[in-house]
This record gives C-alpha cells, sequence and structure tokens, in this order.
C-alpha cells in the first residue's frame, strides 16, 4: 500500500508538471485511474447511485490534480473522500425523492404504499467492472498494434488507441480532443465521424471476441439479404 501510494503521489506531481490538456498530463492521470481501480483499494458500497459518484469523482480529480495535497493525506484517501462526498449528495437526494413519494403515495382508502418497496435492488458492480477493467488493459496494451496503426489523416498521434483512451470513462468532450491535437474546424468536424467508422468497430470486435455483446447479424441488426420484389405494373 506505501509503494502504491508513492507511486501514485510521484504520477499526480509529474502530471501537475505537464499543461491542463496536454497529452502527457492524461496519461499520467490515466496511469493513477489504472493503478487505483487495479489495486482494488477505492472505497466501495452497493448502491445504485455508486457508479455515477464514481464518475463524478473521477472527472473532478482529474480535472483538478493540483488541489491534491500529499502533506494531509495518502491519494487513495483524497479519492475515497471526494467520493464519499458525491455519495452524501446522491444519497440525500435519494432521501428528498423518496420524502416526496411518501405523500403522493397515499391512496384513497387511507393505505400508504412503502417506496422502499419501489426501490430496484443494487446491481451487481463487479462484473461490469471487470469487463470495463480488461477492455481498458486490451487498449493500453494493444497487443496486435491494431489499435496504433488506424491513425486519423496520416497523423500517428491520434490512433484508434489514444482516441479510445480519451472517450472511455471519463470520457473526454470533442471539442477538447479537437482543441488537444489542434485541429482544424473540418478535421475536427470529421474525428467524431473516423471514431465512429474506424475505432468503434474494433472496440466492437474485441466485445464480440471476450462474449461481452453479441455479433451484429445475431442482434438484428444485419441487412436483410433478400433481394427486393419489382413492383407490378398496373
Amino acid at each position: 500500500m506505501k509503494n502504491l501510494d508513492r507511486i501514485l503521489r510521484q504520477l499526480i506531481a509529474e502530471a501537475c508538471n505537464h499543461p491542463p490538456l496536454s497529452l502527457e498530463r492524461r496519461q499520467k492521470l490515466s496511469e493513477v485511474h489504472l493503478l487505483v481501480m487495479k489495486s482494488g483499494k477505492l472505497w466501495k458500497e452497493y448502491t445504485s447511485y455508486y457508479n455515477d459518484a464514481l464518475q463524478e469523482m473521477w472527472e473532478y480529480c482529474c480535472g483538478h490534480p493540483e488541489e491534491y495535497d500529499p502533506t494531509i493525506k495518502g491519494v487513495i484517501t483524497w479519492l475515497d473522500d471526494e467520493l464519499k462526498k458525491r455519495l452524501r449528495r446522491f444519497r440525500d437526494a435519494g432521501y428528498r425523492q423518496q420524502k416526496r413519494q411518501i405523500t403522493g403515495l397515499s391512496t384513497e382508502e387511507g393505505k400508504t404504499i412503502d417506496p422502499v418497496d419501489r426501490v430496484p435492488a443494487a446491481p451487481d458492480l463487479q462484473p461490469v467492472m471487470k469487463i470495463w477493467q480488461k477492455t481498458l488493459d486490451w487498449v493500453k496494451t494493444d497487443p496486435d498494434g491494431v489499435l496504433r496503426q488506424t491513425c486519423f489523416r496520416k497523423r500517428p498521434e491520434i490512433n484508434a488507441q489514444v482516441l479510445i483512451q480519451l472517450r472511455l470513462p471519463p470520457d473526454q468532450p470533442w471539442k477538447t480532443i479537437a482543441a488537444e491535437f489542434k485541429l482544424t474546424p473540418p478535421e475536427a468536424k470529421d474525428l467524431p465521424k473516423f471514431y465512429n467508422r474506424k475505432c468503434l468497430p474494433l472496440l466492437r470486435k474485441f466485445g464480440v471476441c471476450e462474449g461481452y455483446i453479441e455479433e451484429e447479424s445475431k442482434t438484428g441488426r444485419s441487412k436483410s439479404t433478400t433481394k427486393p420484389q419489382p413492383r407490378k405494373k398496373s
């Protein structure tokens, strides 16, 4: 744990030495994200809003690494504190919503329906986290090199590996990515198209190979092979 914290402190310090929108800064913060998620040390609770709170926490901490003070607490503790803040907000919002529902659920016969019965069971997050982590590992290692070879307009630094990482949670807006790579307006307009046409199919292919999703032909999205019949003359 001490060794992990030392590495995380070093990565955050290095990230702060780079400009906010630089690729180097994002890479350092991405390493922080990967190490923390792999460690399993982050605060966990099985609530329906946990993933939303987790995403908000990462978006905030990756956007404000300068707020981390190594003289006060460890990195995991800092992340836990930020995560718990957001969990409290979601929990308080849930209580307020529940209170409103109690008033609204009184029946004409004077009976009150317990809103707790309507709260959905907490989903099992572990399988989702495993899929997400394995997908991230595949993107970062790119064992076949196919992601690095899929480049946007002969610019090797803007390849499928980089773009998929930027679009995985916490995803970066296209406007921010275009500014980071100093794209012209036409290039900025074409980048999402390139992502949808070239990068997403590679991501989908990986998901199919791993059994995470079904092939398009099995989901009914494939085009019909039936030839159109000519219209009869009236």
